[in-house]
This record gives structure tokens, C-alpha cells and sequence, in this order.
């Protein structure tokens, strides 16, 4: 009878149940199944990993995107700082020039004023002396 069966695609397994898969086939597929469920926890756990990866990854990018953007505002505050310091710089340039010009024309000034007293004192020594 269990040539009449085989014929007939069906197959008694280790407890004498009838199957339509011979036992090396079931044993084969059962294997196989528990090796998808393996593989497919280890997907599961590489698609956390990448995910907590792509986290990281996105939290160490926004990061340095606000080290950047505070790097240039450095950047900015520095150029307006020199920018500034070269503007006082020119200022204070243009005031020595202008305090230099007013002390030449003040000493020019002094030594026409002096050379006028001068003229005037001789000038009221020699009237002093003809009275």
C-alpha cells in the first residue's frame, strides 16, 4: 500500500501521517523556512541599525550645519570689525592731517606775529629814544 500511495504523490511521515511532500522535502522546506525567519530577523536588525546610522548621521549633519553657519557669522563679525577698525583708522588719519595742517598754519602764524612784534618794538625803541 505504501508503493499504491508513492505512486499516488503521497507520503507518511515519522509519525505515520499521511503528507502530499515526501519527509526529505518537508524536512528541506522546514529548513528553509527557519533560515528565512533567520533571515529575515538579521534584515530587521541591519534595517535598525542603518536607520539608527541615518539618524546619527542626520543629527551630526544639522550639527555641523550650526558650526558652519556660526563659523561664518564669526567670519562675518570679524570682516566688520576690521572693516570698522579701518574706517577709526582713516578718520584718525584724516584728523592728524588736518590738526598737522592748523599747526603749520599756527607756527606760520607765530613766526609773522613774532616777526611783527619784533618790528614793533623796534619801532617803539626808536620812538622811546627821539623823545
Amino acid at each position: 500500500m505504501a508503493d499504491e500511495l508513492q505512486k499516488a504523490h503521497l507520503y507518511y511521515d515519522d509519525i505515520n501521517k499521511i503528507r502530499v511532500l515526501e519527509n526529505t522535502v518537508l524536512k528541506d522546506t522546514e529548513d528553509l523556512k527557519d533560515t528565512c525567519k533567520v533571515y529575515e530577523t538579521k534584515v530587521q536588525e541591519f534595517g535598525k541599525i542603518i536607520s539608527t546610522l541615518l539618524d546619527t548621521l542626520k543629527e551630526l549633519g544639522d550639527n555641523v550645519e550650526k558650526q558652519k553657519m556660526a563659523a561664518i557669522g564669526s567670519m562675518n563679525l570679524l570682516k566688520s570689525i576690521t572693516k570698522q577698525k579701518e574706517n577709526e583708522q582713516a578718520k584718525l588719519q584724516a584728523e592728524i592731517s588736518e590738526r598737522s595742517i592748523l599747526l603749520e598754519q599756527l607756527d606760520s602764524e607765530y613766526d609773522s606775529l613774532q616777526i611783527l612784534e619784533a618790528s614793533q618794538m623796534e619801532t617803539i625803541e626808536y620812538l622811546t629814544q627821539l623823545r
